[in-house]
């Protein structure tokens, strides 16, 4: 978890210091970035569920493994990583959406005090 939320901080300096991005773009990968970490979680998460797809509690990829690292795997861990993943998705989605608002309504703004 800790190399994940550590590649996450490091793309959102990176994507700060980048003035030609607008913010919404950032957040736009952001999303997709957590989109695809929750894809690989859930395939982990309903791969754990099946026994016969592992001799034990196993996970079922890279992607998976490098936010939920070496600690005590169980159907709960998974679970609960899972369901965090998807939370954060959400909250994501909803700042993106709010930025596309803001960003348009400055826009418009800066516009219309050009136009006077």
């Amino acid at each position: 978890m800790d190399f994940f939320l550590f590649l996450c901080v490091f793309i959102v300096l990176i994507l700060a210091i980048n003035k030609t991005i607008k913010f919404s773009s950032s957040i736009l990968i952001l999303l997709l970035f957590s989109i695809i970490t929750n894809v690989a979680l859930a395939q982990n998460y309903t791969q754990s569920l099946i026994p016969e797809a592992n001799d034990g509690m196993g996970i079922s990829n890279q992607l998976a493994y490098m936010i939920i690292g070496e600690v005590r795997w169980s159907h709960e861990l998974f679970e609960s990583t899972y369901n965090s993943s998807t939370i954060i998705s959400i909250v994501l989605l909803i700042v993106y959406l709010l930025t596309l608002v803001l960003e348009k309504f400055l826009r418009e703004k800066s516009l219309k005090n050009n136009n006077l």
